[in-house]
Parts: structure tokens; C-alpha cells; sequence
């Protein structure tokens, strides 16, 4: 069986949650990491769509996130992200389902306002981990690349300050629903916590997020990030990654 494939961004949440789903179940994986702008060309051809994380193994190829993280429980059944009990699987699968596409979206759209207008940070930011010359040759692209993201994720005076109410309502949610087992579903680490966990990184910054982060922070997302830090739902998030997030199975390709 040839080893999985993952197309991915460094610093999206859906990304690092496939990441974490296959470094959990130790599946040694190739990491292809590609540039937002760039990446359309790299990706159309090949697989008719722009978005990713996307996932090939066995001649399969799997595009969204929710899909590739039951591919990978089915194929790699230990240890178990989803819980065997029928009635705690589904509850699981509907939290996966509404961090995923109500409560993503909104997070990413609420930070994102506070990151990209700084040209410079942001670029250098999702380019992290390139040679010098590509950074800047990226920072100069940016500001077209910026339009783009803007426009494709939606992002307005108004979207971001309907995405900083549901981050409250999300982390509002796990701390309530983790308060008695730490969990949020069964008394146990789920396909729940690591969908919670990742959504709620750029809000909670926990230390174990495997990707470095320039420092320092732009003011909006040190102003984003203060707002919430003492919230019981970041200590939620932080715990998780403490805990569970482990280092990475990526082999060279």
C-alpha cells in the first residue's frame, strides 16, 4: 500500500486537522504545501478544484476534511477517533459537522480581518518555512493574493463581527460541554475535540500548534487573542493539544 498524500496550507485549520488525525494514528503521510494564489494552478489540473486539504492513498482521492478523517478511521482503525457506542458516534460526527461549517468559517473570517491588512506579517506568515527570496517575492504578490482571499472567504466589517459572536458561542459550547469528563462527547478524546480544537487554534494559540508562527503578532490579532485567553473554552483547547496533539508522521516524499 503506498503511503498517503496530503495537499495542504500550512497555518488552515482544516489542514492541520487531517495532520493531526494522521499523527495521532502515527500514518507516516507526504506533506505537499503550497502557497494560497499559486496553489490554484498546482491543484486544478490535477484534481479539478482549488480547495484544500486534499488527501490520495490507494489510488483514492479524498477532498474535504470531514471525508478524509472517515477515510483514515476506516483504514487506520487505532487508535479510534470516533466512539464505538452508535448513539455517542453520532453525537460526535454532528459536533465534527457544525465546527467544520458553521463555527470554522466564522473564526477564520473573524482573525483573518485582524491579520491580512498587515502585508508584510501575512505573507511572511503562510509563507513560513520558504527561502528568504520566495517570502518576498510572496510579500509582493500579496496584496492580489489578499483581494482574492478576501473575496473567496467573504470577509467585511460585518462578517467579522458575526464571526466574533459565534467564536464566543463556540467556545461558550466547549466549555460547558467538557466541564464534568474534560471531553465533549463520552468521557473521552474524539473526532469532537480534534475538529473543537483546531477551529479554535488562532483564537486559543495553543503552544503545540506544529507550525512556527512569527512573532511578533500584528496588533489586531494581539488585541483578538488577549480577548479571549482566559476563557475557560482557550483552557479547553489548550489542554487538547497538550495532550493529544503529538509530533508529526510526515516522511519525506
Amino acid at each position: 500500500m503506498n503511503q498517503p498524500e496530503l495537499w495542504q496550507m500550512h497555518f488552515s485549520m482544516y489542514q492541520e486537522k487531517v495532520r493531526w488525525a494522521l499523527d495521532y494514528k502515527r500514518v507516516p503521510h507526504i506533506r505537499h504545501s503550497l502557497l494560497p494564489g499559486p496553489h490554484a494552478a498546482q491543484l486544478m489540473p490535477r484534481f479539478g478544484q482549488k480547495a484544500m486539504p486534499i488527501l490520495r492513498h490507494d489510488g483514492k482521492v479524498l477532498k474535504n476534511s470531514a471525508a478524509i478523517l472517515s477515510y483514515i478511521e476506516q483504514t487506520w482503525p487505532d487508535p479510534p477517533l470516533y466512539p464505538q457506542d452508535p448513539a455517542l458516534r453520532e453525537q460526535a460526527l454532528k459536533t465534527q459537522k457544525w465546527f467544520d461549517e458553521k463555527i470554522g468559517p466564522a473564526v477564520r473570517c473573524a482573525t483573518f480581518y485582524e491579520i491580512l491588512p498587515d502585508t508584510e506579517y501575512s505573507a511572511r506568515r503562510i509563507a513560513s518555512g520558504l527561502s528568504g527570496l520566495k517570502q518576498k517575492l510572496y510579500v509582493g504578490a500579496f496584496p492580489a493574493v489578499r483581494a482574492v482571499m478576501m473575496l473567496d472567504m467573504k470577509i467585511t466589517p460585518d462578517s467579522a463581527e458575526a464571526g466574533r459572536i459565534l467564536t464566543q458561542e463556540a467556545l461558550d459550547f466547549v466549555a460547558e460541554n467538557a466541564e464534568q469528563t474534560g471531553y465533549l462527547v463520552g468521557g473521552q478524546f474524539s473526532v469532537a475535540d480534534l475538529t473543537a480544537a483546531t477551529v479554535l487554534f488562532p483564537t486559543c494559540f495553543p503552544p503545540e500548534f506544529p507550525v512556527d508562527i512569527p512573532k511578533p503578532l500584528p496588533p489586531g490579532w494581539e488585541a483578538w487573542l488577549k480577548r479571549w485567553q482566559a476563557h475557560k473554552g482557550c483552557e479547553y483547547v489548550r489542554r487538547i493539544y497538550r495532550e493529544y496533539r503529538g509530533q508529526s508522521a510526515a516522511i519525506d516524499g
